[in-house]
């Protein structure tokens, strides 16, 4: 059994039928089949069940699975290493951002591009609990996410905090000409918030927040992209809090940032990495370009 056999199987897995997996592979479906079969053959083992259109992973094809992700990424990250050794900083830079913490690196982006203009950046978005995901699934070198984070298996750089603003249909912001609203102003609104689709986050931080002044937010929609909820705003659906990261400026005219007149905790927007994944020349370089700027904390060594 080689490592290539073992890429067979988790696209297998992974797609959940052989004939999806072969087109994946860009390979006919029999000799895929074969390849099962052989694997099977070699371990003594049922690794998937197939009965006329019944198809079902077994214990011991899972325990498989489990061990050949980490055997593939680990063989990867070896390739990479080796492969870098003497070489120009090249290759693919894989960054996960949510939308609030992307212009917090826009600038460090462009400068590190200045210097490395060989570096294919690669930019993918999703809320916390997403970038988490592709972190794990190795789809990405680091996350740009808010804390907190559940997980201990990370290296962190905590950037500044950031305050939270409410967000309202312009319309309505002449209501507040002092530039401000209080909480018990917003919680006469329909409130629109972001929300991770796991664990704590934004959403739990804005009502916690009314609930120390025993107040009552009035929530009609939760959502994990706030250029979503930024949208529904525009279109005077309510009004959001959310860190003040300059979002919302394709709105123009259509919405208006009020600061919060009662005192708010900041967001903690981090980069963050595996501990136990190699991280390229490209990805360590803009790692210590962000640690060389005005982070509040900066990862071990």
């Amino acid at each position: 059994m080689d490592m290539k056999q073992l890429h067979y199987f988790c696209v297998i897995v992974e797609e959940g039928q052989i004939t999806k997996a072969a087109r994946m592979l860009n390979m006919a479906q029999p000799p895929l089949s074969q390849q099962l079969k052989n694997m099977e053959d070699e371990l003594g083992v049922k690794l998937i069940y197939r009965e006329g259109k019944k198809w079902e992973v077994t214990e011991a094809g899972y325990a498989l699975y489990t061990r050949a992700k980490r055997l593939l990424s680990e063989m990867e990250d070896t390739c990479r290493e080796i492969g870098e050794f003497e070489s120009n900083v090249t290759g693919t830079l894989s960054i996960g951002t949510s939308s609030v913490c992307m212009s917090l690196i826009t600038e460090q982006l462009s400068r590190f591009h200045q210097e490395y203009p060989e570096v294919y950046v690669k930019i993918g978005h999703g809320d916390t609990h997403h970038l988490e995901e592709l972190l794990h699934q190795n789809k990405v070198d680091l996350a740009l996410l808010l804390l907190p984070v559940d997980d201990c298996s990370y290296h962190t750089i905590e950037l500044e905090g950031v305050s939270f603003v409410a967000v309202l249909p312009c319309e309505w912001a002449d209501r507040h000409t002092s530039g401000q609203i209080t909480l018990q102003e917003a919680a006469s609104y329909d409130l629109l918030l972001a929300r991770r689709t796991e664990g704590h986050g934004l959403y739990e931080t804005v009502i916690r927040k009314f609930q120390e002044h025993h107040l009552i937010p009035r929530v009609v929609l939760d959502c994990p992209e706030i250029s979503t909820i930024l949208a529904l705003v525009s279109t005077g659906m309510g009004i959001t809090i959310i860190p003040d990261t300059g979002l919302g400026q394709e709105y123009g005219d259509r919405i208006r940032t009020l600061s919060i007149k009662e005192p708010f905790p900041f967001t903690r927007p981090a980069v963050v990495w595996r501990k136990d994944r190699y991280l390229s020349n490209a990805a360590r370089k803009l790692v210590e370009q962000l640690q060389a700027g005005d982070t509040k904390k900066t990862a071990p060594e």
